[in-house]
Order: C-alpha cells, then structure tokens, then sequence
C-alpha cells in the first residue's frame, strides 16, 4: 500500500526542527511512538496542515561544544543518523551557519531523497540554551539523477544545559519527502529512525574527536 504525499504528508527520518509554537498547534496532542533507554519518540499532525511533525526528546551525557563539534561534522553523518547514504558540507559561512547535501537510503523500489539544509546555531547566554536550525536551500545544489528531491523540511534542537556535562535535547522536525512511499516505511521511519539516530549520537559524543572543542558563540 502506498501513501500519497500529496494527501497524507508524512515525515521521513532523523537529524534536525521548526518550532511549530502558535496556540493552536500547541492544542494538538502528542502522540508516544517510541519510549526506550531515556529517548522518547513522539508524533503530531500539524494543525492546518498536511504534514505531520516529530518530536524526540532526551538527555545527553555531554557538553554544548561537544554537541555543537559533532552536529557540524558533516563527514560523520552515516554514521549516527538513520539511513543516511551521503552527507557533505556544501557551504560553510562560519561555525554559526553552514549549508550541506543529505541523502536518504530508501528500501527499493522506492527512490532515495535527497536536500540541501542550511544548519544555523543561536545561543541565549542568559539561559544558557542553545537553538540549532535546519531549513532546506535547494538552490545551492542541482537536482541528483534519480534521487527525489524534498521540498520541505525544518528542523529545530533545543539543547538546554543541566549542568557542565549534561545536556537536555528537544529535537523537533517536520518534513514532506516528496512522491509516494509505502506507509510500513512510513511507520518504520518515524518511530525507529530518531530513536536509533539519537542512540549512535550519544556514543558518538564521547569520540576523543569532539572532547574539549571551543566556539566563541558558546562563550558568554
């Protein structure tokens, strides 16, 4: 059975959020897909719209630059986030801003997708909360043969320090993959992509790669 898009937008995978806060979509309830080791998986329609969003959210045993070195190590993409096939920076402006290419393996005969997303990093000092903001551009990349691009997708990290070594995620996303995709994929994706995203992040963390990283942002 296949779902169309153009009528039943689902999401599609893990790694990154919009902060969908106006009253009524505030109204309309979660739904727990997935409640496992400390990471929980949750789900939404939209309010006004076809999409549905996504919700994790988790704590991580790890500093803000640690957090902040990894997210922008494109190159390590495969391997924490779910069913990434390629991933690579396209632009960098600064360490607050960058652009880079994801491709998503999809199971055949289903067609990979694929987007540009422009990453941007936002630290309030005074709360020490830091928000991390994925929009796509797919103007900085041409269309890649045989691979659907996505037209929609936002992203949002909350990332809220505990303490000097612990961090409290609220990952959020909303994406429309484009085409047709068949809904036990749909199903899968949504409850077993940002659960076992987030499970490779938290090991990937303690790399000796992402220890003791500075960004002038972070700094009050």
């Amino acid at each position: 059975m296949l779902v169309n898009w153009n009528i039943n937008r689902y999401l599609n995978f893990f790694l990154l959020l919009l902060p969908f806060t106006s009253a009524s979509q505030e109204q309309n309830t979660w739904k727990l897909e997935k409640d496992k080791n400390g990471i929980r998986v949750y789900s939404r329609h939209l309010m006004g719209s076809k999409l549905k969003e996504v919700k994790v959210t988790c704590e991580l045993n790890a500093t803000m630059s640690q957090l902040v070195a990894f997210v922008s190590d494109i190159d390590h993409y495969k391997e924490a986030v779910y069913r990434v096939a390629e991933a690579y920076v396209v632009k960098r402006v600064s360490d607050q801003e960058f652009y880079y290419y994801s491709e998503t393996e999809m199971t055949w005969p289903v067609s990979n997708r694929g987007l540009v997303i422009r990453m941007e990093f936002d630290m309030d000092h005074p709360t020490r909360t830091l928000r991390i903001r994925g929009n796509n551009a797919p103007e900085l990349a041409p269309q890649k043969k045989g691979v659907v691009r996505i037209p929609h997708w936002h992203s949002l990290w909350i990332v809220q320090e505990m303490d000097s070594k612990r961090l409290r995620i609220d990952y959020t996303f909303a994406v429309d993959p484009g085409g047709e995709l068949p809904i036990w994929l749909v199903n899968a994706l949504i409850a077993v992509g940002p659960y076992q995203s987030f499970s490779s992040i938290e090991k990937l963390l303690a790399r000796p790669y992402y220890q003791n990283r500075t960004f002038s942002f972070l700094q009050p």
